[in-house]
């Protein structure tokens, strides 16, 4: 049977070879031929084996063990494990899968490269699903081979490692780390003696073995840094005995500049990475060392900028590519990125920043030029406008420009360090101005740093800040020169923009020559980029002086120039000429009325046109509301927008371009409000039945919700016209928004349409209450049955909304309904409504939706303790607290083990409960917003100081509305709320209060003694006496 065998595997080897020989060859019918040959003989067991048997035998010519390498690599992708997303059958048997196991490690030594990458990377596909199961001995293997001293086997072990280290658990890393940081550590400074006392050693391997033990160093960093959630110990045991050596030895290559490794980009940049995340992940830990590392890393930014900004920007020098061993071409500016970084980690953390203080300024200095439009920049910007748009400003790009201009931010908006920040940006200004002047006329590159310059000021001042900076020198020596100089369009762009940004402290007669060179300069004969940067000018223009009598004048040029641009102009340009539309449209509204004729027709056809771009339809929306908001624009939009939505309305949907009807509905929305009270009877006669028709066709969840806005906006509006309305057939308006309500909560629909429901069922109840008659129990009743299937705890808080806003206008009908109403169980549908309220309160969002809530259940309570309603007295509603297991979680467990108890409270208690939460996040909000800010550190996994890297008031990271000013966002801006009552209460006052007055109730002293210490001491700290 052996024999058999043998003789089956050598034929399989001598047809495989064959094929490799032909495709090898020149002979394109012979190439496919073996190409579909060796497709035929991969579903034979025996075909891995045989491609893994020819790649690690050192036998065949080295052409043929590639070409198999790369086929096995393939092979093992998709035959090897059925959980694959690229698995074809067959998959090969046990002993098969056993014998290329066997076989592969011995490759990770060959002396070909491209032989030891295909192979590791084999290796590493297969670990991923053998590892430690099927696989058991390959860890200990690779600790053998990187304990060799064979640079080519460490090398080959080396990329397998890279891969391999990322599938490693919590557990196994228990296991693996006492064993692979010290060969890692080994390999790293070359020689098995003690590094610490050699100076000058010669590595036996090569940079980029060493770049990969480097990262493999940080990836088992960060795997270690989150096992300290629940290992607490792991850092000190598995990562802090070794870690100051690692860091000797990280910091002594990147230090030293004599050797052909020290300065290789490559590794230079894997260094400053690793560095950068132990410092966040273990700040305490590194904090004794810190100088000792950013000093390597000063000294290279220090020293390579002018190289930089010679080799980069301005293209006077060229540099050696220097590539890894994937042929892959590695630049400074990665280096670049990493050195930003690693200062972003320092800034992060209080204590660690306090060694940018002293060199704020020279750090600044350097860190200005490296924000200077590169030479390959130039040429792409001005070759192609939509790369400006794409690169120049935008926070999904990558720059180093980018990464420069957010580092500056980061320092500038530091509270700590903000007021010294400012001062370094001044100093670096002038210091910059000052080596490289201005030179109008000669060719050269000095306009680089000037723009430079003008982009830091303008990023980080804007309107305040600039106490030191001497702005009218700056605008008539530096600006204004500058602005003429004709050095390139880029500069007299970035002039504009600059001047716009410090208008609001710039003399009437400079601000006359920057608003006349911004209309210049947005004509159509000027280059496309400037067009663009003035267009970003006239947007700030528009915006610091919207109050200025000296706008007017130039807006009919603005809006001129604008509409003409925004007509011709690419789509990746078009949102910024858009944006700069509206802000100019809402400066005057009788000068935006005289452009009515332009508008109106441009804005409807890229609304046609652009429907399919969220990017582009937002900012068409955008302009629809301003001139929906301009009288003079209001007949325009009627004339040429409304036949426009109603054809598309009434179009069936399946023939309409994708999302052309969510925006046809958010617009007629916008155009309704804009009318205000003089909504013309063509909207109701024509408009409003197409919505309804649209909406009750679709299925479409996001048309739904879009829709249902659309009707709230004409109930909001016209209430008495929608009541008053009856279609030819007899049909009043109300019936048509009653059946939009019904089908936005069909409970065969999905849940996401009723999102919105809550508030429109608020708007109808405030505003044709009084009309709705039986249609109100209806909608309520189809409330319910949507609650019954609702998963999603949005979809609930807006259902649940309708109720609570119902409980503070009728709490006696709104208990008698929902006493009357049984639900699936034969219950009062009360019980399911608070239980849910009761156990979703918490996580409301919205600062109306958060109050609603509150007051009601404020008003509920009261009911309970002063109407002596014996049927709520009896009701008590669920607490589920869930208890998690003491056992360690890995990522390898597929789910935690969670046991939850569940116990009944009394209703009056629960609400009790609910109400004091909501007043002690009152009183912390208030104490938050009226302490002066400190530094906030936490303690993290391995039981560090650390910054917390985002400090917010208590109030905004809880979504808790409560004192004077509170910034409101989505209530600001819907029609609706902003001027809501709820929204001016003082929360902490009015639920202090309400519990004082509750506190006098005979049931008080039963209730307050089920409530926590901590909620006694909350209803202490507001007078009430608990024992």
């Amino acid at each position: 049977v052996n024999d058999m065998s043998d003789k089956n595997l050598a034929a399989l080897q001598a047809a495989v070879l064959s094929c490799l020989t032909d495709i090898l060859g020149s002979e394109q019918q012979k190439i496919t031929s073996a190409e579909a040959e060796l497709k035929a003989l991969e579903v034979t067991e025996e075909y891995g084996e045989v491609l893994a048997s020819l790649t690690v035998s050192g036998d065949t010519p080295i052409q043929f063990r590639q070409l198999a390498s790369v086929i096995l690599k393939q092979y093992v992708e998709r035959h090897w494990c059925e959980e694959s997303k690229t698995f074809t059958e067959p998959i090969p048997g046990p002993q098969t899968k056993s014998r290329i196991r066997k076989l592969l490690p011995k490759g990770l030594g060959d002396s070909q490269s491209r032989i030891r990458a295909t192979v590791a990377y084999a290796v590493s596909a297969i670990a991923h699903w053998d590892w430690p199961e099927e696989w058991p001995d390959l860890f200990d293997q690779l600790m053998i081979a990187l304990a060799s001293g064979d640079p080519c086997l460490v090398h080959g072990c080396m990329r397998v490692l890279q891969e391999f280290c990322h599938d490693v658990t919590d557990q196994q890393m228990i296991l693996v780390a006492p064993i692979i940081f010290p060969q890692l550590l080994k390999i790293f400074v070359g020689s098995h003696s003690s590094f610490l006392t050699t100076q000058n050693t010669t590595q036996m391997y090569g940079v980029r073995t060493r770049t990969r033990v480097v990262h493999i160093f940080g990836v088992l960093c960060n795997l270690i840094f989150t096992m300290a959630d629940v290992y607490t110990e792991a850092p000190k045991t598995l990562l802090f005995p070794i870690l100051p050596d690692f860091l000797a030895a990280f910091v002594r290559s990147l230090g030293s500049g004599d050797d052909e490794q020290s300065v290789d980009p490559g590794l230079r940049k894997e260094l400053i990475v690793a560095l950068c995340n132990t410092v966040r992940c273990f700040p305490r830990a590194l904090t004794p060392h810190i100088m000792e590392i950013a000093t390597p890393v000063w000294t290279i930014l220090v020293s390579n900028t002018p190289q930089y900004v010679r080799s980069v920007v301005n293209g006077t020098e060229c540099l050696a590519e220097v590539c890894d061993s994937d042929g892959d071409i590695i630049t400074y500016q990665s280096t670049v990125f990493a050195i930003f970084e690693f200062i972003s980690s320092l800034i992060e953390n209080a204590k660690l920043r306090k060694i940018l203080v002293p060199n704020l300024a020279e750090l600044m200095y350097y860190i200005v030029a490296h924000l200077q439009i590169t030479e390959e920049q130039v040429h792409s910007w001005l070759s192609d406008v939509n790369q400006f748009v794409n690169e120049d400003d935008n926070e999904y790009s990558s720059s180093v420009r980018l990464s420069a201009l957010d580092l500056i931010n980061s320092l500038c908006e530091e509270p700590a360090i903000m007021a010294a920040s400012h001062s370094a940006v001044v100093d670096v200004v002038q210091r910059h101005l000052n080596e490289v002047p201005s030179s109008p006329g000669k060719d050269g590159c000095w306009w680089k740093i000037h723009e430079a310059c003008f982009l830091t000021i303008g990023s980080v001042f804007g309107q305040t800040g600039l106490e030191q900076f001497d702005c009218h020198a700056f605008v008539e020596r530096v600006l204004l020169p500058d602005l003429i100089s004709g050095a390139s369009p880029l500069l007299t762009g970035r002039c504009l923009w600059l001047g716009a940004k410090l208008a609001s402290l710039m003399t009437t007669d400079t601000l006359r020559r920057l608003l006349e060179a911004t209309g210049l300069c947005l004509q159509p004969s000027q280059h496309a980029v400037l067009r663009i940067l003035a267009t970003k000018a006239a947007y700030d223009f528009s915006t610091a002086l919207s109050s200025s009598q000296l706008l007017p004048e130039y807006l009919p040029t603005f809006l001129d120039q604008l509409v003409d641009l925004a007509s011709h102009c690419p789509e990746d340009v078009l949102p910024v000429v858009l944006d700069a539309l509206c802000q100019v449209a809402k400066a005057d509204k009788t000068t935006t009325g005289q452009f009515a004729d332009r508008l109106v027709p441009l804005t409807v056809e890229l609304f046609k046109k652009y429907s399919h771009d969220p990017g582009v339809s937002s900012c068409v929306e955008e302009l629809f509301a301003v001139m929906a908001a301009t009288p003079c624009c209001l007949e325009g939009l009627h004339s040429h927008f409304l036949p426009t939505a109603v054809h598309i309305l009434q179009t069936p949907e399946a023939q309409l371009p994708a999302g052309i009807l969510s925006a046809t509905l958010d617009t007629a929305a916008l155009l309704v409000r804009g009318c205000g009270d003089g909504v013309p009877n063509v909207l109701m006669t024509d408009l409003f039945p197409a919505v309804v028709q649209s909406i009750l066709r679709t299925d479409d969840s996001a048309v739904i919700q879009s829709g249902g806005e659309c009707i709230r906006a004409f109930i909001s509006t016209v209430p008495e016209l929608v009541s008053r309305w009856v279609d030819t057939s007899g049909r009043a308006g109300l019936h048509y928004v009653v059946q939009v309500i019904l089908h936005m909560l069909d409970p065969s629909r999905p849940e996401f349409t009723a999102s919105f429901v809550g508030k429109l069922l608020i708007v109808i109840v405030k505003k044709v209450g009084n009309y709705l008659g039986q249609y109100l129990e209806l909608l309520l009743k189809a409330v319910l049955s949507k609650m019954q299937l609702v998963q999603t705890s949005t979809v609930m808080q807006s259902l649940l909304c309708v109720f609570a806003h119902l409980i503070q206008r009728e709490l006696d009908a709104v208990l008698s309904f929902l006493l009357a109403i049984p639900d699936p169980s034969g219950k009062p549908a009360l019980c399911f409504v608070l239980n849910q309220w009761c156990a979703g309160h918490s996580f409301f969002f919205g600062v109306y939706e958060t109050r609603v809530s509150t007051l009601a259940l404020c008003k509920l309570l009261n009911h309970c303790l002063t109407a002596r309603d014996s049927q709520l007295a009896k009701l008590s509603v669920r607490v589920e607290e869930g208890v998690m297991s003491e056992a360690i979680f890995t990522r390898s467990r597929k789910a935690a083990d969670e046991r939850h108890m569940t116990t009944e409270v009394p209703l009056p208690v629960r609400l009790m409960k609910l109400v004091i939460a909501d007043l002690q996040l009152q009183i912390e909000a208030k104490q938050a917003g009226n302490e002066v800010e400190e530094e906030d550190e936490y303690e993290d996994g391995d039981g560090e100081e650390w910054e917390d890297a985002t400090p917010h008031s208590l109030e905004s990271l809880l979504g808790v509305p409560g004192y004077v000013g509170y910034e409101y966002n989505e209530e600001e801006e819907d029609p609706d709320l902003k001027d809501e009552a709820i929204l001016k209460i003082d929360m902490e006052s009015h639920l202090a209060q309400c519990l004082r007055e509750l506190s006098y109730t005979s049931s008080f002293p039963s209730i307050v003694s089920m409530l926590t210490d901590h909620e006694q001491q909350t209803l202490y700290s507001i007078g009430i006496q608990c024992k």
